[in-house]
């Protein structure tokens, strides 16, 4: 017995995967039943097996579903209610839901071999129903019937026996869901309706005999159905009804175009990332059905709600931006659809607006750091020259007369770049340079470094040359400060000062070359360096080319390294009339020069 059973379901199994021989059978059943007479026993019992042979062959249900006790319950009821309210007309609206179901799988097969049974499936209903089912249902005369009775006698139970000898679909699993297009099998079962309903007013209104009713009816719809394949694909000058309905389906009571724009004016009139989306969610209230919802972003954990709560919600997670909105009903997978793609959107134009408000606030910290930067290397040279004066005064050797002099004359120096430095950190994006004769700042600069074992060259002339004295007092200090570090290192080493009476300003030293790795990004960069090389001259830089000058590094061997600030000729401004000289001489008229000891 159970060997029995096995096989059966073997053989069972076979059967559901030539899906071919269910349909052809269904259909053969069907026309039989109804030859052998809907009303009589053998015609119900026939059409109560096609129902059956029916249901294993659609495409809707998977055929190996278990039905529970309910769903046989009103599969019973249906069935039943159907074999006792048998007539043609009742037969003739289940052929066109068949009709329509067939149609739509038939938009599903992707090849011809696998479409080609279902269109002749089609066929066949479509002659059968108005052959036989129609004509039997309106009491048409015999005579206009009979001329067609071979096709139903012969043609249909032939077309029925073709179907089964077409092979399996190859682009599905017969035992997995195929499903239809429902769209085109809604479409297929209106023309047939409308088509029909035309042929049955014809026959009423103008009194015309069926078949003619019925071709006319066929006409009609026929042009009516080129008319629109005409009008649907876009034309020149027209869109298309196909893209006027699609843009009519996602507008939903709201142009996706006017929703658009106003978001990108949120985006112009909104710099703050919060208060654009929180105005962005609150427009999203004009759509039909959205009652309120939530928004998170991932880099926070707070929870943003905007308008009320209802049944259900939807979820959206787009760019770290997780929505939920909620909605009085659940809203069809079109519109679904269209809130992802606008929350995608946004989440886009959110997204942007954080990382400018993020690049906007880097922005002022690299602005900071570089102001605090700057004013750091200010400082520091003025707690060198206050270091320079103390050591002066703390000398046991000192002469009083010398002292006051250098102290009256180095004080106000270090004031006055004293209240420039506060006046950077009042509004660090300004520089005021003061212009000051060259003699006079070189007078300065040989005092302020007095006592700290560097040579001081000029070749001034009798020029009255005028230079910006905030910019060589932080070119001179910055350049010594490194070069005296470098000492420290390599002791003994040359530190040398040279200045002619075009502005050009050399510091040059003794030691080691400086490692190319340094400098080939010396001056152009802020470094880190125990020589300290960096920042010093990198501020130093910027504000030389700001103030038209340029300072390079002129040479850098081991033994001979110098640093140069010159005007730059091709610079715009002030400074752009100063012209370049020629080599410095080694020969100077003005010399200053001290070798004591640090």
């Amino acid at each position: 017995m159970w060997v029995g059973m096995s096989r059966f379901k073997e053989q069972f199994a076979d059967l559901l995967e030539r899906r071919q021989l269910l349909l052809s059978a269904s259909l053969l059943v069907l026309v039989a039943g109804f030859a052998s007479g809907p009303d009589s026993e053998a015609g119900r019992y026939l059409i109560l097996v096609h129902f059956g042979l029916f249901l294993l062959w659609q495409p809707v249900v998977r055929p190996n579903y278990r039905l529970g006790a309910v769903d046989l319950l009103l599969l019973f009821a249906v069935l039943t209610g159907f074999l006792l309210a048998m007539s043609p007309g009742l037969l003739a609206a289940w052929v066109m839901v068949i009709a329509a179901v067939i149609g739509g799988r038939s938009f599903i097969a992707s090849s011809p071999a696998g479409r080609t049974p279902y269109l002749l499936a089609l066929g066949l209903l479509m002659l059968f129903l108005v052959l036989v089912l129609l004509p039997d249902a309106l009491d048409v005369r015999s005579q206009e019937v009979a001329q067609f009775a071979p096709v139903s006698r012969v043609g249909l139970p032939l077309m029925a026996i073709a179907i089964a000898f077409f092979p399996v679909e190859s682009d599905c699993d017969p035992r997995t869901l195929g499903g239809i297009d429902l769209l085109s099998a809604l479409m297929i079962f209106l023309v047939l309706a409308v088509t029909l309903l035309g042929a049955l007013a014809l026959m009423q209104v103008q009194q015309l005999p069926y078949f003619q009713s019925l071709a006319l009816a066929l006409l009609g719809m026929a042009s009516g159905l080129f008319v629109l394949a005409w009008a649907w694909h876009p034309r020149v000058g027209h869109a298309g009804l196909g893209i006027q309905l699609s843009r009519r389906m996602l507008s939903s009571g709201l142009s996706f175009e006017n929703w658009l724009q106003g978001l990108s004016a949120l985006v112009i009139e909104r710099s703050d990332p919060d208060d654009f989306i929180g105005a962005a969610m609150q427009d999203l209230r004009r759509f039909p059905g959205v009652v309120g919802g939530q928004w998170q972003y991932e880099a926070t954990s707070i929870q943003h709600r905007f308008g009320g709560k209802a049944s259900h919600a939807e979820t959206f997670q787009h760019a770290g931006l997780e929505t939920t909105l909620y909605f009085r009903r659940r809203p069809v997978d079109g519109l679904l659809w269209q809130y992802n793609l606008m929350l995608l959107v946004l989440a886009e134009f959110y997204r942007e607006k954080c990382q400018t408000h993020l690049l906007q606030v880097k922005s002022f910290e690299t602005a900071v750091h570089e102001t605090g930067a700057r004013l750091t290397h200010d400082v520091k040279n003025l707690l060198q020259s206050l270091s320079t004066l103390c050591f002066a005064a703390a000398r046991p050797d000192a002469d009083a007369a010398s002292l006051q002099r250098l102290l009256r004359s180095q004080l106000p120096q270090i004031s006055a770049r004293l209240e420039n430095t506060l006046d950077k950190l009042r509004q660090p994006e300004e520089t005021s340079l003061t212009d000051t004769p060259i003699a006079d700042w070189w007078q300065d600069a040989c005092a302020r470094h007095e006592g700290q074992r560097i040579r001081f060259i000029a070749d001034l002339g009798q020029a009255g040359q005028r230079v910006p004295r905030e910019l060589y007092d932080s070119c001179l200090d910055n350049l010594l400060q490194n070069a005296i570090a470098k000492r420290r290192l390599e002791p003994g080493i040359d530190i040398q000062v040279e200045l002619d009476a075009g502005g050009r300003l050399r510091v040059s030293d003794g030691g080691s070359a400086i490692p190319a790795s340094v400098a080939r990004v010396l001056l152009q960069q802020p470094l880190r360096s125990e020589q300290g090389f960096g920042m010093g001259l990198y501020q130093a830089r910027r504000l030389a080319l700001r103030a038209g000058y340029r300072l390079e590094l002129l040479r850098n061997e081991a033994g001979d390294v110098a640093i140069e600030l010159s005007p730059d000729p091709s610079a715009a401004g002030p400074s752009s009339r100063l012209t370049s000289m020629g080599p410095l001489p080694l020969s100077s008229t003005t010399t200053g020069e001290s070798n004591r000891k640090d």
